[in-house]
């Protein structure tokens, strides 16, 4: 009796993983309930564990690509231990036989003997010592065969195979740019007066991050055109009265991630900070969990912290809109017919013009801008 492991459907997305480890080996016995294996989505690493007690018969090695639903292993009922009684074959064969057959590792019950009464003599083991000394001499060297490609760039290049994560994120931002009609609409956002209140609330022992108070921000006019805080889903626009909002996140050789703060708008400007660090540094460490990444309502993405001005960000399907933040950068601007230096940075929203029409995708930037404009009123704690 057998039972199966199949590769687990985690969110109504997912379509297949790598298998990147078993945590126990082939024949090992397991216990029911236990991680038997880590597989890598898009998104995140998971556990598989065990659906009975038993012996693990694995049938995906590691760095095997899966479908949902394809078994990867099997569970065997361990079956008794039952004393084994040693049956003892004579053979007959002459002293020299036995000799030799010893000195090479010939097993004389499986030699067919040509002496009197089926002896097996030194005549009947030579042929076998004979292959044995064949397979133990080094193999001829072989003739190379030319190449097409010259083996200098061969070893000039580095492979990735587009598996795992890389392969899930390739073909989810191939499905956006093919489904999704992107239009990115951009802004300045004059951010001195933000710099300076963050400066004075770090003096208080405040550490409050830029991304934070953008992730305020956003709930706020996310609250006044909720448009913006949906999907479209079967030929119908769900709107979300709750706000998920997606931090994108590098993570390393993970590449970047995208966690979720859920119900950011129950958390205030402190709370909100304390909780992108934390998702941030979870991604640095490579243990964000499914839970992490699901469920988002609406994307920021800093591209800022790298030192880029802006971007036009890939929508996070099947959101229908993603705010770019670009590098704070100090530029003479007009002030009341006044050339100032100001601290300031650019807003980069794209949004799905299938569901978000221009006027309120606009009006909602420019209230995300008034109010890193006049951060007072992010403040609440």
């Amino acid at each position: 009796m057998q039972a199966e492991v199949v590769l687990p459907k985690l969110d109504r997305i997912m379509r297949e993983a790598v298998i990147t480890k078993w945590t126990k080996a082939n024949n090992e016995e397991v216990k029911q309930g236990e991680v038997i294996a880590i597989i890598e989505t898009e998104k995140a690493t998971a556990e598989v564990t065990s659906p009975a007690s038993g012996i693990l018969k694995i049938l995906k090695p590691e760095g095997t690509t899966v479908p949902v639903g394809e078994v990867i292993a099997v569970i065997e009922e361990a079956p008794p231990e039952t004393p084994k009684e040693e049956v003892k074959v004579e053979v007959l064969a002459s002293p020299r036989a036995k000799s030799l057959a010893k000195a090479h590792g010939i097993d004389l019950t499986k030699v067919r003997g040509t002496g009197p009464r089926g002896m097996i003599t030194e005549k009947d083991l030579l042929p076998l010592i004979s292959e044995i000394q064949r397979a133990a001499a080094p193999a001829e060297k072989a003739v190379p065969i030319e190449r097409v490609v010259p083996v200098e760039r061969l070893e000039n290049v580095e492979i990735i195979p587009l598996r795992g994560w890389r392969k899930d994120m390739a073909e989810r931002m191939a499905l956006s740019m093919r489904t999704v009609a992107h239009v990115t609409t951009f802004a300045e956002a004059d951010v001195t007066k933000l710099l300076k209140l963050r400066e004075d609330m770090r003096k208080q022992g405040y550490n409050i991050s830029l991304t934070a108070f953008v992730a305020k921000a956003v709930v706020q006019a996310l609250k006044k055109y909720p448009i913006l805080n949906s999907s479209l889903e079967d030929d119908k626009i769900i709107i979300k009265k709750y706000y998920n909002i997606g931090i994108a996140v590098y993570a390393g050789e993970r590449g970047l991630t995208v966690p979720v703060i859920r119900d950011a708008d129950k958390l205030n400007l402190k709370q909100l900070s304390e909780a992108v660090d934390k998702l941030a540094e979870k991604a640095r460490r490579g243990e964000i969990s499914l839970e992490d990444v699901v469920d988002g309502t609406f994307t920021i993405t800093n591209v800022g912290m790298f030192g880029a001005l802006f971007n036009t960000p890939i929508i996070n399907y099947p959101q229908v809109a993603i705010l770019g933040v670009g590098a704070v950068k100090k530029r003479p601007v007009v002030v009341d017919d006044k050339i100032e230096i100001r601290s300031m940075a650019y807003l980069c929203l794209t949004y799905d013009h299938r569901v978000v029409e221009g006027v309120p995708a606009v009006r909602f930037l420019q209230e995300v801008r008034a109010l890193l404009e006049n951060p007072e009123a992010l403040v609440d704690f």
